[in-house]
């Protein structure tokens, strides 16, 4: 009786001291299954950098030299994933230029930047806590470069296809960071140059400064919600 009781006594220390451990092991396992399935919030902060297109991002002319220089970018999407291999949103992305040009028929450029919205399709490939996706977003871009006085800008705008790699690392189920490139591609040809109360529209524009095309570069942060 006296080794009966003695058994039973140690199995109920034993069932004791795994009960923690069983609870540490049983939340470990949960923390390893982020969510991947429902709503998901994306911001992005970053660099942007003029890439050549139907103008240049850098010229040598007697009378207007100089060049687009990098500058800053960010973004958002908001989107749903209806299965954790693909996702479709909204995505926004804005990326600035450093235009410095030397021009002798009126004012320099005080600064540009670009408006990218678009019709988000991401491709997915989970791996436990990491995302590896594609960018695919057809949608419309605005550039604008505005010069130092007044309202005075030249701006073009139209279709524009935005696509590039991005990764992801879940840090809990639902909160992600992450990295990615994507490069907006413009087919817009018309540029329109407002000067004081006058505005011209035409292909070929004195400043053969827009439209270019444009890639950013970001860290990302977000997380999902409402997933099942």
């Amino acid at each position: 009786m006296h080794v009966r009781r003695h058994r039973r006594s140690s199995l109920g220390w034993a069932l004791v001291l795994l009960a923690p451990l069983a609870v540490v092991t049983a939340s470990s396992e949960a923390q390893a299954k982020p969510q991947k399935r429902g709503g998901q919030v994306e911001g992005m902060i970053g660099a942007a950098s003029c890439i050549p297109g139907r103008a240049p991002c850098r010229q040598d002319q007697a009378v207007f030299s100089g060049g687009t220089r990098p500058s800053f970018a960010a973004g958002a999407v908001l989107a749903f994933r209806p299965v954790k291999f693909f996702m479709l949103g909204a995505i926004y992305r804005f990326g600035m230029f450093n235009p410095v040009y030397d021009a002798d028929d009126g004012d320099d450029y005080r600064w540009a930047a670009q408006h990218t919205i678009g019709f988000l399709m991401r491709p997915i490939l989970p791996l436990g806590r990491v995302d590896l996706g594609v960018n695919i977003a057809p949608g419309f871009g605005r550039q604008v470069f505005r010069l130092g006085r007044g309202s005075d800008r030249d701006i073009s705008q139209g279709f524009a296809m935005l696509v590039g790699p991005n990764v992801d690392v879940f840090i809990t189920d639902n909160f992600f960071l992450g990295a990615g490139v994507d490069f907006v591609f413009n087919t817009q040809k018309k540029v329109c140059s407002t000067r004081g109360d006058a505005t011209d529209c035409t292909t070929r524009p004195i400043r053969d400064i827009a439209p270019t095309h444009q890639v950013l570069f970001g860290l990302r942060l977000g997380g999902t919600f409402g997933g099942g």
